[in-house]
């Protein structure tokens, strides 16, 4: 039961065959803390904790248009300092204050993560880190706790600044100073008066002469041009048909810059100098609407930096993260607890009130008081607690109560969550699941990529940079007309529900933007002609690739990554067969082989799949994160999780001869083997004499597919979907 529990917690999946062996095979006093300090050492580990992490910053593939790329790079910096085992709350600051590039600092991911929207950035802050929720005051005060909609607008103002919005390089910007520097020449030629006012746009004159009349200085104006209101309106008019005779031109720019920096949409953070103001409505009597709000934290000691000051985003994450905080700590020490034990010392883990129940005031201050002395060390803290007696009891199977205080009998009995059922397949299905990154390579080379493209438009010199735009812009105007004329075909046979037509439409549409990235990408992107080299790339990281099964020793010891999985070796057909029969044998394995190999394309732990799954997944069904929200998974039952046990293709990936359990069962011996392999790969036990007498009897009833039913049965089965 420990055994199982731990692997569970630690790392997210059940232990495998020959973990579980290796384990009863160890007989000393201290083989529950060594296999803590192992787990919290392991690849699993980060797999793990990665979701702990991930659910409550909301990692996931909406982070712009470089999403893939955005997403990797923060999912890598996550990992990482994971399996470094940054202290949390140098963690916390580096996320605070991140600033850059995705391939120099992934952190920047924090920000692009609420690209644009600054003011609910700093509440999921303070959610996340100080379990405080403050965003029903951003509209008003809050009608349950203290905080003011100022106390909202002080604290937002420290990092108002900090946007991820921003994709300009010099070169742009100076294209940008040049067109409206062509604008205004080419109005005021046309007009043949520099000191005329530049009013370029038809929409605006009017409302640029209102203006001027409002402010008393129109009539001054046309007094100085020696005009009459209607000579002034028709010199602007000229001008303005002057400006609109090359707008096509500027547009077709502006199009063709668009298009080149499309692969590198937010693609970092960085601090602008912007001021806060109160919104329009604000309705109390300490400021009036549009003031201008200087940073102000919450509670505790201000670091006393005002609206000016370069240093503001620096204070708020000294202040967030300092022990001093009277919850930074308290919030990090009870979400822990929680991951550990199933429950907080205190319920809602991000809703500190004053009127909070704690079920264990001591315990709770014993906890701050061991993040605080092991320096923040995750490792060391969860090394307490999972190392207790408390965590070691048997699992506790009473209802929960809302409101009642829970006094830790032992850990609260809970469903797998729909990582650790995911892991825990996966795990007994393929080699080395714990160490597999089949995407890391891919992430890797698309972050290169993104680099490279960056480097490719900042690095030439202005010329260069324009008649790059200029050429980019022909080829646009070259195929844009067959574009929209596809595009309008392609409209029109949906409409029509004409499926042919559909299809060659599609393909069409498909064929001119290949053609026009393609061509984009040969005069555009010159760094991209630059090779790049997944390994030199995993070994910038420091990190070694290997094959499973390879030895460690052949890869090196530290950081072994397996990035691809090896072909199933295929057996000897049994002694004894007749040709036809050994022939039989042979079609049935092919079978299965191929069988194999289709159901792990798509496997390898959670952590490593796309985030979210897609819809209809086998992780979305069992109640995955979505990761729009803070904290947004679940495990309540379902009927479509039900129908995924009973019908889906999870039992196949188990059984299967080529599959890691599914080899060892095929060389059962007897009834008795294969009833103990059973067990104890499914639920971590060895069987009773009576479950050994059920599984020869399904044996003997049907000896080709027995075993799969039993492996199905115990799928479904509450000893298997719980933690125990």
């Amino acid at each position: 039961t420990f055994l199982r529990r731990i692997y569970l917690d630690l790392i997210g999946r059940i232990p495998t065959l020959e973990e579980a062996e290796a384990f009863h095979a160890d007989t000393s006093d201290s083989r529950r803390a060594a296999l803590v300090d192992r787990l919290l050492g392991s690849d699993g580990y980060v797999s793990n904790f990665y979701h702990f992490c991930a659910d409550l910053l909301r990692i996931n593939q909406s982070l712009g248009t470089a999403a893939a790329e955005a997403e990797a790079a923060y999912q890598l910096w996550v990992k990482n300092a994971i399996r470094d085992n940054m202290p949390y709350d140098e963690v916390v600051r580096k996320l605070i204050t991140a600033r850059g590039y995705i391939w120099d600092n992934g952190a920047v991911g924090y920000y692009q993560r609420d690209r644009g929207m600054p003011l609910d950035n700093m509440s999921n802050t303070v959610r996340i880190f100080l379990g405080t929720r403050l965003e029903c005051a951003q509209c008003h005060n809050h009608p349950f706790d203290k905080w003011t909609q100022m106390d909202f607008y002080q604290m937002a103002a420290f990092s108002y600044g900090m946007t991820a919005a921003d994709y300009d390089l010099a070169n742009r910007t100076n294209l940008a100073q040049r067109i409206r520097k062509e604008r205004a020449d080419t109005f005021r030629a046309a007009v043949g008066d520099p000191s005329f006012p530049a009013v370029e746009r038809q929409e605006n004159l009017e409302a640029s002469i209102t203006k001027a009349k409002a402010s008393g200085k129109f009539e001054i104006q046309l007094a100085r041009l020696g005009m009459t209101e209607d000579q002034f309106r028709e010199t602007a008019l000229r001008g303005i048909a002057a400006v609109s005779g090359v707008e096509a031109k500027f547009r077709s720019v502006r199009e063709a810059e668009a298009e080149l920096f499309k692969p590198i949409r937010y693609i970092s953070a960085d601090e602008r100098k912007r001021d806060l103001q109160l919104p329009h409505d604000y309705k109390y009597p300490d400021a009036k609407p549009f003031q201008r709000v200087g940073p102000k934290v919450m509670f505790g000691d201000d670091p006393g930096v005002d609206m000016s000051s370069p240093e503001k985003i620096e204070a708020y994450a000294s202040w967030l993260t300092s022990p001093g905080n009277p919850t930074f700590t308290r919030v990090i020490a009870n979400r822990l607890w929680k991951k550990v034990f199933g429950i907080g010392v205190f319920e809602p883990v991000d809703e500190i009130t004053d009127h909070m129940v704690i079920s264990n005031p001591a315990l709770l201050t014993s906890l701050e008081d061991l993040m605080k002395t092991v320096g923040y060390d995750m490792q060391a803290y969860l090394r307490v607690l999972y190392n207790t007696k408390a965590y070691q009891r048997a699992a506790d199977s009473h209802e929960i109560v809302m409101g009642a205080p829970y006094y830790f009998q032992g850990p609260v009995l809970r469903r797998m969550s729909a990582e650790q059922i995911w892991d825990s397949v996966v795990g007994l299905a393929i080699p080395e699941a714990d160490s597999y990154r089949p995407r890391l390579k891919t992430q890797l080379a698309g972050i290169e990529r993104v680099k490279l493209i960056h480097e490719s438009l900042s690095e030439r010199s202005e010329t260069e940079y324009v008649a790059l735009v200029e050429e980019v812009s022909k080829v646009i105007q070259k195929v844009r007309p067959g574009q929209e004329e596809a595009r309008k075909a392609f409209v029109a046979a949906r409409a029509a529900k004409d499926e042919a037509l559909i299809r060659e439409k599609r393909q069409q549409l498909n064929q001119l933007d290949r053609e026009l990235y393609d061509t984009i990408g040969q005069i555009g992107y010159t760094r991209l002609k630059e090779k790049t080299n997944p390994e030199q790339l995993l070994a910038a990281l420091g990190m070694n690739e290997k094959m499973a099964g390879e030895s460690m020793a052949a890869a090196g010891e530290e950081n072994v990554v397996v990035t691809s999985l090896p072909r199933p070796h295929f057996p000897k057909a049994p002694e004894g067969l007749e040709k036809e029969a050994e022939k039989q044998w042979r079609s049935r394995m092919k079978g299965e082989l191929q069988t194999y190999n289709g159901l792990i394309a798509g496997m390898a732990r959670a952590s490593e799949l796309q985030t979210p799954a897609p819809r209809g997944h086998f992780l979305r069904e069992f109640g995955q994160s979505d990761r729009e929200v803070i904290e947004n998974s679940n495990s309540a039952a379902s009927v479509p999780q039900a129908l995924n046990l009973l019908n889906g293709p999870i039992v196949e990936a188990l059984v299967n001869p080529f599959a890691v359990f599914g080899s060892r069962l095929s060389r059962a011996g007897s009834p008795e083997e294969t009833a103990k392999l059973i067990f104890q790969a499914m639920l971590t036990r060895q069987p009773t004499p009576q479950e050994v007498a059920l599984v020869q009897e399904e044996l003997n009833r049907s000896p080709k597919d027995g075993a799969e039913g039993v492996v199905w049965a115990l799928l479904n089965t509450r000893q298997f979907l719980f933690v125990r």
